[in-house]
């Protein structure tokens, strides 16, 4: 069982750390003065706007590197949110402090590349982590109401209950286990390597950018090879953005699913097109297609 973070509130002191690529400085600003709005204390890493020698990094290895550990080293902030995904994080997993996360776990909220840190945070420190809004379109935009609702009651160590509204079903059924997951792509890179985490009897949630199907196919084949998909429990698809057609995506899911007797659904509102369900990863959860509902059955957190 993974450590819950500590809870956090509309007043908590908030880190914004940037581990893969740069943003656009006047989003983050925009962002951070709505989270402030909010009654936030909100602090920018320094590396969020800069440019390594590769442009799709903010900042080389060594800059991002020591800019994320020692906001991970200090006492002084709740949580820590992100910038933007994009890429590499996956560089810097191997030198990331987890001790300091293991001593002080606090919420850590980030979604696309961020899945890295959070396998990474789950099988070096044994720490749970979040699936979610990020600065540069969520909270840019702003989150829904009731999205937003959802957002706080997990980090205040409620136990909510989503309506599956607009979710496609793909396979009926229920289930209940332990909710993880994140970018499909992520998540298959990591693969045999010592952050390749998985939680066998639990439902697996993901989402993808930009994937055609064939690279889905793909993507789902080198998991199920890799036996990943022998007792999972339930399957949970996020909004998937330029991943080719509806019913050539359900196919697929058809494919790898049907025959397991498990409940799959798709389109639940987290991904890249911003207005993200935050996804508690470690939490216990009750998924019906029956009821229309996916029910989160412990806390998030420690209150």
């Amino acid at each position: 069982m993974l450590i819950k973070p500590r809870s956090i509130s509309q007043t908590s002191r908030i880190a914004v750390l940037a581990a893969s690529s740069p943003s656009d400085l006047s989003r983050i600003e925009h962002a951070k003065r709505n989270l402030e709005a909010r009654g936030m204390r909100v602090t920018l890493a320094d590396n969020i706007a800069h440019q390594g020698e590769h442009g799709y990094l903010a900042g080389t290895d060594d800059e991002r590197l020591e800019i994320l550990n020692q906001f991970l080293r200090s006492t002084e902030f709740d949580a820590f949110f992100f910038a933007r995904g994009g890429y590499g994080a996956m560089r810097i997993l191997d030198r990331i402090d987890y001790d300091a996360i293991a001593r002080n776990p606090r919420p850590v909220i980030g979604f696309s590349d961020i899945t890295a840190l959070h396998q990474a945070m789950a099988t070096r420190a044994n720490v749970a982590s979040f699936h979610g809004p990020m600065m540069n379109t969520d909270f840019h935009d702003g989150l829904s109401p009731d999205i937003d609702q959802w957002f706080w009651s997990l980090l205040q160590g409620d136990l909510p209950t989503w309506s599956l509204g607009n979710a496609r079903i793909v396979c009926e059924g229920e289930a209940e286990g332990v909710l993880f997951g994140g970018c499909l792509s992520l998540t298959a890179a990591l693969i045999g390597s010592p952050y390749d985490f998985w939680i066998d009897d639990g439902i697996w949630f993901w989402e993808e950018i930009g994937e055609a199907p064939y690279r889905l196919d793909r993507m789902l084949t080198h998991l199920r090879l890799s036996g990943r998909f022998k007792k999972i429990r339930g399957v949970v698809v996020g909004k998937l953005k330029d991943c080719g057609g509806e019913e050539e995506v359900d196919l697929l899911l058809r494919e790898f699913f049907g025959s397991r007797s498990i409940p799959v659904i798709r389109d639940l509102p987290f991904g890249h097109y911003g207005d993200n369900l935050l996804m508690p990863i470690g939490a216990s959860a009750r998924l019906s297609t029956k009821d229309g509902t996916l029910k989160i059955t412990t806390p998030a957190v420690e209150r």
